[in-house]
């Protein structure tokens, strides 16, 4: 065995541990493979965006972003596993929310207009601000600034919501949850115990109002863009926000305010910008009026100040959504259990063949092919699953598929091989002959078949808007991708081991390619 076969070995081997742990454990926060709405049931919504009249493909594909965002932003405050929420064509949003059973409370999250509001720390008489812990230890449940009779929002690490206090109207308060549920202040202290408080952490957020009691909201919001502060290197990266005539000079009534209520770094400085009752980002105030205009900076990356805009002008869906949608369904998780029962039944029992087809037929080569078989199974799964690639039956029909072709591949190789030992080559050099001499039918073949995938993709998003079209074809491009590695890089190293061995002289491992026993 050559050094530079070792190697590639010993790499093979480290990916194969990498991938089975990555599908036995969790990597990156992915638990498991994402399933279909036809295996675990759910929601099934096609929206039809209806933009204004005149507008153009850059304004379009500008709102249909921000559309996106703010529907990913309010179907992530309700925990839902894995939603599925995608543009299909110009004008056509996907959402699939799986375990979602309520089609009328689906579409009540979608088509929801998003509350986009500002928000500054509650402080209490000492000039210090109020924490959620500071609520539950008071004797009595009642404002710490009784000037400001709006609800108070308290978040955690993650700057979700923890809690809501509201009042009735008559001074009786209470806290609700995130969605609006009662929660008593025995709940709230035993769900915060191990939560530190601090910064913007279970800080009392009340609405920031101008002079007149006029509550700063998204309405007053006129633009926010991503913006670079260092054109030479490109590497600062700020939101730059513009205001109303009005909004600017109740932002400026607030900055004042806020600008002298606190030293820089503390909350009383600090400006809470929500989403539904979600803490977006909390910029301090650097000087005491803005004309109208300002910027939020901080250690971003273009990225991520390209999706806190998108996210600051997204309070609101950017243009109405065609109601009832397009196509709407709710999708029943028994027949789908089902499904992925016989489909597993029908994988196991498809692999159980070919590789016993192979074995017979080819011998030694063919069992090591069937061992690159089982790698490749592994790798295509634990790559399905960190994409991660929603699983649907059409998915799996997919992945079926390309097993089918990665053997096909390894019996491409096999044949070559057979043609070179008759011809009088040792085992050795039938294995390079074998190998190069195939690759081009392989490659191409497999050139072919990517085509495909990338037409069907391409209907699948946009002509015929089907998820399950596009499944297919991306679980086919991905199996057949790990095949030609598995067949040209595995099947060739396990066959390397042999050269140069006992094992390379029992013709009788190999009396497919020589004729004789």
């Amino acid at each position: 065995m050559t050094r530079r076969n070792l190697t590639t070995f010993i790499i093979i081997l480290l990916l194969f541990a990498a991938a089975v742990y990555s599908l036995v454990q969790p990597v990156f926060g992915r638990e498991d493979l994402r399933l279909g709405l036809d295996l675990v049931g759910g929601v099934h919504l096609v929206y039809q965006a209806e933009f204004p009249e005149g507008a153009t493909a850059e304004e379009k594909a500008q709102n249909m972003e921000r559309a996106l965002a703010t529907i990913q932003s309010r179907i992530d405050k309700y925990g839902i596993a894995e939603p599925v929420i995608q543009q299909q064509g110009d004008d056509r949003i996907l959402v699939q929310l799986p375990g979602f059973t309520d089609i009328e409370e689906a579409k009540r999250l979608v088509e929801q207009t998003g509350f986009l509001e500002f928000r500054q720390a509650e402080l209490n008489d000492d000039g210090n601000p109020v924490y959620l812990g500071d609520y539950l230890d008071s004797a009595e449940l009642k404002f710490f600034d009784e000037t400001e009779p709006g609800s108070r929002i308290f978040v955690d690490a993650a700057n979700s919501p923890v809690a809501i206090l509201v009042s009735d109207g008559e001074g009786n308060l209470s806290f609700t949850d995130g969605k609006g549920n009662p929660v008593s202040i025995e709940e709230l202290r035993q769900a915060t115990e191990e939560m530190e408080a601090g910064s913007a952490v279970l800080l009392s957020w009340i609405p920031a109002r101008g002079d007149d009691g006029t509550q700063l909201t998204g309405s007053f919001l006129a633009m926010a863009a991503p913006g670079i502060i260092n054109q030479t290197t490109g590497v600062e990266a700020e939101v730059d926000i513009e205001w109303t005539e009005e909004g600017g000079i109740i932002f400026d009534q607030i900055a004042s305010r806020l600008y002298n209520a606190g030293a820089y770094g503390t909350p009383q400085r600090a400006l809470g910008i929500f989403l539904d009752n979600t803490l977006l980002s909390y910029p301090q105030i650097l000087q005491p009026a803005y004309d109208g205009k300002g910027a939020i900076t901080g250690n971003f990356t273009v990225e991520e100040v390209e999706r806190l805009a998108n996210l600051l002008e997204s309070g609101a869906l950017p243009m109405p959504l065609q109601k009832p949608p397009l196509y709407e369904e709710t999708v029943s998780a028994t027949l789908g259990g089902d499904f992925v029962e016989k489909s597993i039944m029908a994988g196991v029992v498809g692999i159980m063949l070919v590789m016993l087809f192979m074995i017979v037929y080819y011998r030694l080569p063919g069992a090591l092919a069937s061992l690159s078989l089982i790698f490749y199974g592994v790798l295509v799964l634990a790559i399905f699953k960190l994409i991660p690639v929603t699983m649907t039956l059409a998915g799996i029909g997919g992945f079926v598929l390309s097993i089918g072709m990665a053997v096909d591949a390894n019996v491409l190789i096999f044949e070559r091989m057979k043609e070179e030992m008759r011809a009088g080559r040792t085992l050795g050099a039938a294995v390079e002959a074998g190998s190069s001499r195939a690759w081009t039918a392989i490659r191409d073949s497999n050139l072919t078949t990517f085509i495909v995938c990338g037409i069907l993709y391409w209907l699948g998003s946009s002509v015929v808007a089907s998820a399950p079209v596009m499944g297919f074809a991306l679980t086919l491009f991905v199996g057949v991708a790990v095949s030609m590695f598995t067949a040209v890089i595995v099947t060739r190293t396990l066959l390397r081991l042999f050269v140069g061995t006992a094992w390379a002289k029992r013709t009788s491992l190999f009396s497919v390619y020589t004729g004789r026993e």
